[in-house]
């Protein structure tokens, strides 16, 4: 059995999903609002919170 090479693969898969994306039936996800934003930053603040009390031995 012979295997594809990875580029291969990735232009096939690039193919078939730009078809995918180029039909009349395709639905694009919605935009980010600002309310994804002010999670989006909530959480890594927070992340980085956890991260620097790990390193200090708080946690």
């Amino acid at each position: 059995m012979k295997q594809d090479s990875i580029e291969q693969l990735i232009y096939e898969e690039t193919e078939k999903r730009l078809e995918e994306m180029q039909s009349d039936s395709y639905e694009f996800p919605k935009q980010m609002t600002k309310t994804d934003y002010t999670v989006i930053a909530v959480s890594v603040i927070v992340c980085i919170g956890l991260i620097i009390a790990c390193m200090l031995g708080g946690i």
